[in-house]
């Protein structure tokens, strides 16, 4: 196991690689989607409201679970050593 400083934009403190994010599936029903994902401590840090996640091809679809990982990563959200999981 690996302690390492949490970078900026992440909570202050220390961390082990390879957090657990948790991805879920609130609404996906006529026409209207919308989704989270959790930290570790159960907070939201992104959510999902309509198609524009899939429209600018970031998920090929709502189980999409890579694309989305990539995502938020670009978005400095996770880290390539994180890992997001379906949670629903």
């Amino acid at each position: 196991m690996k302690l390492t400083k949490t970078a900026s934009g992440k909570k202050a403190g220390w961390k082990i690689d390879g957090e657990k994010y948790e991805y879920y599936v609130n609404l996906d029903e006529r026409g209207e989607f919308y989704a989270d994902v959790r930290d570790p401590d159960e907070q939201t840090v992104f959510e999902i409201h309509g198609f524009d996640i899939f429209e600018d091809g970031w998920m090929k679809h709502k189980n999409d679970i890579d694309g989305l990982k990539k995502y938020l990563e670009h978005l400095g959200i996770m880290g390539p050593k994180d890992n997001l999981v379906k949670g629903n």
